[in-house]
């Protein structure tokens, strides 16, 4: 093809021998297709140089539209109550602010047809991938609009794209060798979901690590480093299904109904932690007297809590921030970026040495220096 001749939907319809409608479906409209044709017509595409539909090149002479679009898997009234979810959003939002770019949410169903969202026709520049699960489908559709990409948390797909994250496994660890050095050995644990169909109830470590969420494996993995070489052992693992206190307090309630010896629990999340608080109140157990908690985040709630709870820092603002600007920075350059961020120990009261009672000793708290890993 003469390097001078556009490549279009209507150059691939012809070279198939389909209609434009049937090329243009195999991008919007998937479900109209099989995923046989579909795959002839991507190849076909790729053969020709075409790498998608573009929405901004047909209004602008730059092909830019000014504005990235943010995917979630997560419907939008938890995007603003979540105070994690929040930060971030509000990290992105400052960046693309001061660049004056435009932001496009586009949240996704985590067990939708892709073929309902507006990712396939969004007009964006680029995308910032916010936590969604392994072969997660609109990942693929995100990378076939060939465009700059950032991830943030989850997946990690290497050097295929930028990506913000932390060191999730080193602060589970750091979480759980708090918990030991202060003599606790029957831990429970409590995770939001280990995939995209979570439902309330117990789990195993098994599930968990062949579960499609990475975060979830990680903190996993680093709760087990935390407790090796010691007597501790994690006897409960309830996945809560949803990302509210209320859910922790639920869980909380069926873990501890059937394994009453456990004296600390190690929460994935900041909000599940404040749940396993009120639950373990409502049971006549204290914290840290009775049980001691560690949470994950360090959401501004967490600092307020009664007791202050114990947690993983890390800095969700600055996480927000950082994949906006390094996505901007990649419209211009083209580089791929990786970033981790820092993390770092929080002691506060809900934590507190064990007794030989099984009960927590009147000292509260726990080291005070913060174990800080950079």
């Amino acid at each position: 093809m003469p390097p001078s001749q556009r490549v279009t939907l209507l150059t691939i319809a012809k070279e198939l021998g389909v209609s434009r409608t049937t090329v243009s479906n195999a991008y919007s409209r998937p479900d109209q297709l099989t995923q046989e044709l579909r795959d002839k017509i991507f190849a076909t595409a790729e053969l020709l140089g075409y790498s998608g539909p573009n929405a901004a090149a047909r209004g602008l002479r730059t092909g830019r539209v000014g504005t990235i679009g943010l995917v979630f898997t997560d419907d939008l009234g938890f995007v603003f109550s979540d105070p994690n979810t929040a930060l971030f959003m509000r990290g992105v939002a400052e960046s693309t602010s001061e660049a004056r770019v435009g932001l496009t949410l586009l949240p996704v169903h985590k067990a939708g047809p892709i073929s309902e969202s507006a990712v396939l026709s969004a007009p964006v520049d680029a995308y910032v991938v916010f936590s969604i699960a392994d072969e997660h489908p609109v990942m693929q559709e995100v990378l076939r609009r060939g465009v700059p990409v950032a991830i943030v948390d989850e997946p990690d797909l290497g050097d295929r794209t930028s990506f913000v994250g932390i060191d999730d496994r080193s602060g589970a660890r750091l979480a759980a060798e708090h918990i030991v050095a202060l003599g606790h050995r029957k831990l429970g644990v409590l995770v939001h979901r280990v995939n995209d169909h979570p439902q309330l109830g117990r789990m195993t470590e098994s599930e968990v690590m062949a579960g499609t969420i990475r975060i979830a494996r990680e903190r996993l993995a680093g709760y087990l480093e935390g407790i090796a070489g010691s007597d501790a052992e994690i006897v409960a693992i309830w996945q809560t299904g949803d990302l509210v206190p209320d859910a922790g307090r639920v869980a909380t309630q069926e873990m501890f109904g059937g394994n009453p010896e456990i004296t600390a629990v190690l929460s994935m999340t900041d909000q599940l932690a404040i749940g396993a608080c009120q639950a373990l109140e409502h049971m006549g157990r204290s914290v840290p007297g009775d049980v001691s908690i560690v949470g994950y985040d360090d959401i501004p709630r967490a600092a307020l809590w009664d007791p202050p709870l114990t947690t993983i820092r890390q800095p969700l603002l600055t996480k927000g921030r950082l994949a906006a600007e390094m996505l901007l920075r990649q419209l211009g350059s083209g580089e791929i970026e990786r970033t981790q961020l820092p993390i770092e120990l929080v002691p506060r009261a809900s934590t507190a040495p064990v007794t030989g009672k099984g009960q927590a000793s009147a000292q509260r708290g726990a080291p005070s220096q913060v174990a800080s890993l950079d």
